[in-house]
């Protein structure tokens, strides 16, 4: 019964392992990415950006789509088509990864998809917490010096990261304002 070998078949089991793995991937994507980014953990802290959940749902997704249409037909297109999914696959998997913030005693790091931002604590004039009343979430806006500005908001840090960054602004005499929202 079992004695030819059916591509369809192992392409839609694949895909079926694909999507019930997908959940557990998802779970355990921001512990590896803490586990396994070189940093002192004594005198940072790293945070992983909520989107790389999504990303690694989009890439679970383009794999699932590949291993499909392989399991539908086989011919030179379709091999050209589930290609091109599986480097988008990988390279979306690969941009999960890059996405943190790293706040330590020297310097504040953000990685955000394509866009780094890198700023040593003397370059701020100014970081500004806003918060909502009877909330302990809220915006962290910083200025340097030159007059840039940029904002973490607040699905991207977590009360020790509000801490060290108070911390830290304070340290290296930063000027630190907490207000509420308007």
């Amino acid at each position: 019964m079992f004695k030819n070998f059916s591509p369809s078949l192992f392409f839609s089991m694949a895909a079926v392992t694909i999507v019930v793995v997908a959940p557990f991937i998802m779970i355990f994507h921001p512990i590896f990415q803490m586990e396994f980014f070189q940093y002192n953990n004594t005198a940072a802290t790293f945070i992983p950006n909520p989107i790389n959940l999504r990303l690694v749902l989009v890439a679970c997704f383009f794999a699932i789509v590949m291993l499909w249409i392989l399991a539908y037909r086989r011919n030179i297109k379709v091999y050209l088509i589930g290609l091109l999914l599986f480097i988008l696959s990988v390279g979306i998997g690969y941009l999960s990864t890059q996405n943190y913030l790293l706040i330590s005693q020297e310097q504040l790091e953000r990685h955000h998809l394509f866009e780094e931002q890198q700023y040593r604590w003397e370059d701020f004039d100014e970081v500004v917490y806003e918060y909502v009343v009877g909330s302990n979430k809220g915006d962290i806006t910083f200025t340097t010096k030159t007059g840039d500005q940029f904002v973490i908001k607040e699905k991207e840090l977590h009360s020790t990261g509000r801490s060290l960054i108070y911390q830290f602004s304070r340290a290296n005499e930063v000027t630190y304002i907490e207000r509420e929202k308007r």
